[in-house]
């Protein structure tokens, strides 16, 4: 027997096998005696008592079999007993049976027993309450007064919220590490379900997605119902995304889900959660995480979304949605390596629509963006799975085709005979051709941009033989492009050493035989081929864009050299300067003019600037801004080629022009040609109805002089009076009619 010590006597704590009750009449001998022997002492300890009772932390006391010796009120009512003597005597395992042998109670206390140490914060499940009830436990050895260890004392707190807290906390982390990692939606959504019926006891989760392809995904983890109800199999096939949705919440409320919508950024929703409970434990704390897990469902969702729309993006034309020259160049090396390894063919094809800036600019870009979508389609159904179809800007698209049983030429005209097929847009009916330029491998490259250069050449070859074709590659156009481009540079250099000069064509008075005016004609003085007509580098210059600072030198030079015509007292001369569309249409062109007439100090109404209809026609607002401008400064305006363009009777009514120039083409069989003679007559009797005076261009022969004289034109020009000459001739000519 051991003693243990109270106030001063010694009571015998029972050994071995001795009946349990023993111990307790002794505790209650004791108890007693303390009353008696010493009242301040017992009142202590019924304080004791009662402030043990009163924590809400379970705390008892053990002996070494693990016998409670005591417990407080906190474990008698947690046990649903009705005082502290229907514990003690008692074991765990007599309370909770085999839940006490798994939780390992009894191996814990007897290693604190044994060794003296202290287990302190200690978590484990609660042996009654559920699954989701935990307790953290502290056990310390029971001591005698000679410090012999006799049992335990223990103490728990019951921790469930903030266990509860902490599974919240971390299923909130993994969604977030989720939607930094943007993992993909289908995995994202299986662990947020698994994640969520771990937070509690008999959750259940379930969640419906509905894509923009207008499909359905489900997600479940393990542990939720069979959903596949009647009313989910007849999600399919519902026409609508609200329908569908209306259904979804329909199937989850009727299986006694909730539901929780997963929002968008775009204001609908990417689908819905639904949670059910059989423990009923959804609380606030639980039900406002969830509420918060669905908006991040739906931030990680749209963050997948934006990620692939961009990763697609960096691959892919935004409108048509066909690969891009990204794309192109990235995949087109490894085909060309496949095709050598293979010893096949590889076509490389540039297609190009014809005049499609001209739909855009008068239907819209609205309507040219459906256009391209349109040909995109047609482009893609007429590939093979192994072909590439990319758009690479505007209205350029790349084909690469590989060896079928169609030749390649064959596949390129039926390519372009489908693009040229009548299309519907906006309830407009449109046919568009394209021109295609082919170039093969390995015949005409071995690289990539080779072939690209290749096929580009030929697409521009296509476009000069007339639009609407396909053309081959050859040597021929290399060697051609080579000589363009090294023109090209001869050009700007010959602006730079001022290598133009200027012949002068004079336009005749018909009734006087008096020159009128002469015209501006620029030629190129080349360092090595002598003089070069303008056909020789006019259209380079407007497909370079040096046509601009041409056309400004030829003005200057042009103004400079009337100046001195109208020196002397002669007879006031003007002159004729052509304006190229691109140069008329130049922010700077009234600032050009203004420059040109202050160096020269030449009178404004001496000069006539000629521009042709389609200058006028591209945009009719800011032409006629441009010469109010001008003709308030007091430069007249002639329209150039009258007949062949647009021949709009409201243009020539509106915009400040004094005179007309009919084109040589109506004036060269003329006067035997009845229709032609007929339209000149017309022409000359509308122009005088608008008071405009008519230059005939092209005057070759006396016949024609007489019949425009008899038909009251004013003014002819051409080889029959003079061929274009140096400004001394035109001096001499000047100087012989005084």
């Amino acid at each position: 027997m051991k003693n243990i010590a109270v106030s001063g006597e010694h009571l015998v704590a029972p050994q071995g096998d001795e009946d349990i009750s023993l111990d307790t009449s002794v505790l209650l001998e004791a108890a007693s005696r303390l009353r008696v022997a010493d009242p301040n002492i017992a009142g202590r300890a019924l304080w004791l008592e009662a402030m043990v009772n009163h924590v809400p932390d379970f705390m008892y006391a053990k002996d070494r079999d693990g016998r409670f010796l005591y417990a407080n009120r906190a474990i008698i009512e947690g046990n649903d007993l009705s005082s502290v003597d229907d514990i003690i005597g008692l074991t765990d395992f007599d309370l909770h049976g085999e839940a006490a042998t798994d939780a390992r109670i009894s191996e814990i206390e007897q290693r604190v027993m044994e060794t003296g140490e202290p287990d302190l914060g200690y978590e484990e499940r609660a042996m009654r309450g559920g699954g989701d009830r935990w307790l953290m436990m502290s056990r310390v050895p029971l001591r005698d007064s000679s410090g012999a260890i006799i049992g335990i004392v223990g103490s728990s707190r019951d921790i469930s919220a903030h266990k509860a807290s902490e599974r919240l906390m971390r299923a909130q982390n993994r969604i977030l590490e989720m939607i930094v990692g943007s993992v993909a939606v289908p995995e994202f959504m299986d662990t947020l379900a698994e994640l969520i019926e771990e937070l509690a006891e008999g959750i259940r989760c379930a969640a419906v997605l509905f894509p923009p392809e207008d499909d359905i995904q489900t997600f479940k983890a393990p542990s939720a119902p069979n959903l596949q109800t009647p009313l989910f199999e007849a999600l399919p096939s519902l026409s609508s995304r609200p329908n569908r949705e209306a259904m979804a919440r329909l199937a989850f409320e009727n299986n006694g889900f909730l539901c929780f919508e997963i929002p968008s950024a775009n204001g609908t929703n990417h689908g819905l959660i639904g949670i059910s409970s059989t423990k009923n434990n959804l609380n606030r704390s639980l039900s406002e995480f969830l509420a918060g897990a669905s908006r991040m469902a739906g931030i990680a969702i749209d963050r997948r979304q934006a990620e692939e729309q961009i990763r697609f993006l960096v691959v892919h034309d935004a409108l048509t949605g066909l690969e891009n020259r990204i794309s192109l160049e990235a995949r087109l090396p490894g085909i060309l390596k496949s095709a050598e390894l293979l010893s096949q063919k590889v076509t490389v094809g540039f297609l190009d629509l014809d005049n499609f800036k001209q739909i855009n600019d008068t239907f819209g870009h609205a309507v040219g963006d459906e256009l391209l979508k349109e040909v995109a389609g047609r482009l893609s159904r007429l590939t093979t799975g192994h072909d590439i179809v990319a758009r690479i800007g505007g209205d350029e698209f790349v084909l690469v085709l590989h060896e079928h049983n169609q030749s390649f030429d064959d596949r390129l005209q039926r390519i372009r005979a489908t693009v040229a097929q009548p299309l519907t847009i906006q309830g407009m009916d449109f046919k568009v051709s394209c021109s295609i330029g082919a170039a093969y491998y390995p015949s005409h490259g071995l690289i990539a941009s080779d072939l690209f250069k290749a096929a580009d050449l030929a697409m521009y070859k296509a476009k000069e033989n007339g639009r609407n074709a396909v053309e081959t590659f050859s040597e021929e156009l290399l060697d051609s492009a080579r000589r363009k481009f090294l023109r090209a540079e001869e050009l700007r250099k010959a602006i730079q050493n001022d290598e133009f000069v200027l012949h002068f064509q004079p336009q005749i008075e018909l009734t006087t035989g008096l020159v009128s005016g002469v015209e501006a004609l620029v030629r190129w003085k080349h360092p090595l081929e002598g003089i070069l007509p303008p056909s020789e580098f006019i259209c380079l210059a407007e497909e370079t864009g040096v046509i601009v600072e041409l056309g400004e030198v030829v003005l200057r030079k042009a103004c400079h050299q009337a100046k001195k015509w109208n020196m002397n007292g002669r007879r006031r001369v003007p002159v004729s300067v052509n304006m190229s569309p691109k140069q008329f249409q130049n922010a700077g062109v009234i600032d050009h003019v203004k420059a040109a007439l202050s160096e020269s100090c030449l009178d404004p109404s001496l000069l006539e600037i000629e521009i042709t209809e389609s200058s006028i026609m591209r945009d009719i607002g800011s032409a006629a801004g441009i010469m109010k401008d001008l003709t308030d400064m007091g430069v007249n305006f002639a329209i150039d080629d009258f007949g062949t363009g647009y021949s709009c009777l409201n243009m020539l009514k509106k915009l400040p022009f004094s005179r007309l120039k009919i084109d040589r083409s109506f004036i060269t069989n003329t006067p035997d040609d009845e229709q032609d003679c007929a339209i000149v007559t017309a022409i000359l009797t509308l122009a005088r109805s608008l008071k405009l005076q008519v230059v005939a261009e092209g005057v070759e022969t006396i016949e024609q002089a007489r019949f425009l004289h008899l038909a009251g034109c004013e003014h002819g020009q051409g080889y029959f009076y003079s061929r274009p000459v140096c400004d001394l001739t035109i001096d001499a000519l000047l100087d012989n009619q005084y």
